[in-house]
């Protein structure tokens, strides 16, 4: 075993209790060791060595291992800390991979070498985003990988399916109520996380476990006690929603050569400026004919978003490099190799009076280009809402292509967590998880969350195992046909003439997502005689409005209207599970009391709101979340009715890996989103895309 030791430097300081210290900074890898000596009256001195290499544990079939060390621990402070401050500490992160084709289960235990006199009662230990714990009061481990260890305390029980790994993180410190005991001075602790694996993992069904229900609660923890898993899932730490979960530094990505066609864009022809066209007067200037390019750019390794910019100076900071000053350019008149340009996209609004608009992204843009030439071709467009045609011009651009790659995240915060809903306590899953999956009605589906009244929630995965894209929508449509009226942002809508904020919302018309959704189930489970098997807890069309000054009031056309879900999303980033006007806004059928009962069939969306809780925050980019998938699809929250181009816009999930919204009119995958009731019976399956929990219908 190679041991590099670590130089600790010493520095004198008071600490919290008053009592005097020395402040040193100790580094945590595999092997951590903690030295308590008396220096004065009372004092800690830290003294820590690091394992290099990996640790493996042999299996019968090839290896199960631990890899890929991130960002060893720095303690700031060598003497007792309060927990708030020991979860803020800087893990260190590790790998398990499983590079068997068998399922695995395995342990993350913490091992007291020998030879350690510190008691484990004066550590505290913090593994991913679990309760922090006293290491005295975690159960003892049934294996021990050193004979002569003091003790080995169970860390965390976890399964991986086959040629799959998972990252922790892993958060040590003294504890911050340990006062001047003689039991804990002049004392030592040398201790090793060591993984323990098994083929084979925790099967729900064959541990007597034979509700989906519990199945989903008792399978986070592998254990068979349903009330003991729910109340570990209740003691974890709070999510951050103003955050990705994976957390995710991106790096930038650019093309090793320019290609022909990397992007197009459609704009109003010149002959529409300042005439008519078919006797419409489309209302274009001239800008409304160009694009805007900058001669610079900035990346934000946080969001993973570009801005395109100019600088004043090739060498000035990205703070001199702004959007205010860029040009509009003929892209045929441009000499690409004359200077730098870059572009990210330009288009175009037309309302129901036929005035067209031009609008250009140079912000929170998730690909960018450096454009080395053009073609142009004359095309004609037509207005959806009225039907009348106009000229336009279709730029090819060529050039090279700016995007961005996952450079590393953590992963840690994942799994169940506890929040309120309607009914009550809602367990939901949230980041990199993959073991929420389930057969039913010939589909797959992920599991959103268990409601508060039992029921399971989930969302239409595909046909297959391991579907993406397109193959996990039923089709892509239209979230409703028109969209120059608030209105237009409800699964149901009402009066379109301006009268009032609930004549607007009365439901009394369908939306077209609400037709195909309804007209799917039909065919899919109530003929089929499984409706049985489903709840009718609800589905949340938030369409309270913001609470932002100068808003909208949701029913006239001539102010826009901004929507609670759009705020929570953009500015709060707290959303909710509680639907704020569930007696309009809580889609139920006529069975249950609960809700409107304007539904037809107990069938809806996902909201922005189980969005967030997922994983998704203010617009970032997040690929490794469970409801990512590379395509474009609905939720049932409205974002807002923008009175600029007569446009109603409701939230989506986007295929760069971001939520944000778009017309209502346009094209995005429908998924399915239906509740199992609480009783339904499995018949195997651990929840993975390959064995998933199977639903028992006959």
């Amino acid at each position: 075993m190679n041991v590099e030791e670590k130089d600790t430097k010493q520095i004198k300081k008071k600490n919290k209790h008053n009592k005097t210290v020395y402040k040193y900074a100790i580094i945590v890898g595999l092997l951590i060791s903690i030295v308590s000596i008396i220096s004065m009256s009372y004092a800690y001195l830290l003294y820590a060595q690091k394992q290099g290499g990996t640790n493996v544990v042999q299996s019968t079939c090839l290896s199960f291992e631990m890899a890929d060390q991130q960002n060893d621990i720095t303690l700031q402070r060598a003497y007792p800390i309060l927990d708030e401050e020991g979860r803020q500490l800087t893990p260190f992160t590790f790998t398990v991979k499983n590079t068997c084709d068998a399922y695995m289960s395995y342990t993350i235990n913490l091992e007291v070498l020998e030879g350690s006199t510190l008691a484990d009662q004066y550590v505290k230990v913090m593994l991913n985003n679990e309760a922090i714990a006293n290491l005295a009061t975690l159960p003892e481990a049934t294996y021990k990988y050193y004979e002569n260890s003091v003790s080995s305390r169970v860390l965390g029980t976890y399964s991986l399916g086959g040629n799959e790994e998972e990252e922790f993180t892993f958060r040590l410190w003294m504890d911050g109520d340990t006062e001047a005991v003689p039991e804990a001075m002049n004392k030592t602790m040398s201790s090793k996380i060591v993984i323990n694996g098994t083929v084979s993992t925790f099967n729900p069904v064959e541990n007597g476990i034979t509700t989906l229900h519990d199945a989903i609660l008792t399978n986070e923890y592998q254990v068979t006690d349903v009330d003991a898993a729910i109340q570990k899932i209740k003691a974890k730490q709070e999510v951050d929603t103003s955050k990705t979960a994976p957390i995710i530094d991106w790096q930038e990505n650019v093309s090793a050569a320019p290609k022909d066609g990397v992007t197009s864009s459609t704009l109003p022809a010149e002959s529409l400026i300042g005439t008519s066209f078919n006797g419409i007067n489309f209302d274009v200037t001239e800008n409304e004919t160009k694009v805007r390019f900058g001669n610079s750019y900035k990346f934000n390794s946080e969001t993973g978003y570009y801005t395109v910019c100019n600088r004043p100076s090739p060498d000035s900071p990205d703070d001199e490099c702004v959007t205010t000053n860029l040009q509009y350019y003929d892209p045929e008149e441009v000499n690409y190799n004359d200077g730098t340009y870059y572009y990210c996209s330009t288009g175009y609004n037309v309302s129901s009076a036929d005035k067209i608009s031009t609008n250009w992204s140079t912000s929170n843009c998730s690909t960018i280009y450096r454009i080395t030439g053009v073609t142009a071709q004359a095309t004609e467009s037509t207005n959806s809402l009225t039907g009348n045609k106009f000229s336009t011009t279709k730029y090819t651009f060529n050039g090279y292509t700016l995007n961005q790659v996952e450079l590393e995240s953590d992963k840690s915060d994942r799994g169940l967590y506890a929040a309120q809903d309607d009914y009550g306590t809602t367990y939901y899953y949230r980041g990199s998880v993959k073991n929420n999956y389930v057969y039913f009605a010939d589909a797959y589906w992920q599991i959103i969350r268990i409601n508060g009244d039992g029921s399971i929630r989930m969302i239409y995965a595909g046909k297959t195992p391991n579907a993406s894209g397109s193959a996990t929508y039923i089709k892509s449509a239209a979230f409703n046909t028109s969209r120059d009226n608030p209105a237009y942002v409800g699964y149901m809508y009402g009066n379109t003439l301006n009268t009032s904020l609930e004549l607007t919302n009365t439901n009394e018309v369908d939306s077209n997502a609400k037709k195909e959704l309804e007209a799917w189930y039909k065919t899919n489970i109530a003929d089929k005689n499984l409706g049985q098997y489903v709840a009718d807890s609800g589905f949340c069309n938030d369409r309270t409005l913001s609470s932002q000054e100068n808003n909208g009031n949701g029913y006239t056309t001539d102010k826009t209207t901004y929507y609670a879900p759009y705020y929570r999303y953009y500015t709060s980033q707290d959303p909710t599970f509680v639907c704020p006007d569930p007696e309009n806004d809580l889609f139920t059928t006529s069975s249950v009391e609960i809700g409107n009962n304007a539904a037809t069939y107990p069938v809806g969306l996902v909201t922005v709101d189980e969005l967030m809780y997922a994983g998704f925050a203010n617009g970032y980019m997040n690929r490794l979340t469970y409801l990512y998938q590379n395509v474009y699809y609905w939720t049932m929250s409205p974002g807002h009715f923008n009175a600029t181009n007569t446009g109603a816009y409701e939230f989506l999930q986007r295929s760069t890996g971001n939520a944000g919204y778009n017309w209502v009119t346009s094209g995005s995958g429908l998924r399915p989103v239906i509740n199992l009731k609480s009783d339904v019976e499995i018949s195997g399956g651990v929840g993975t895309s390959d064995d998933p929990y199977i639903v028992k219908t006959a």
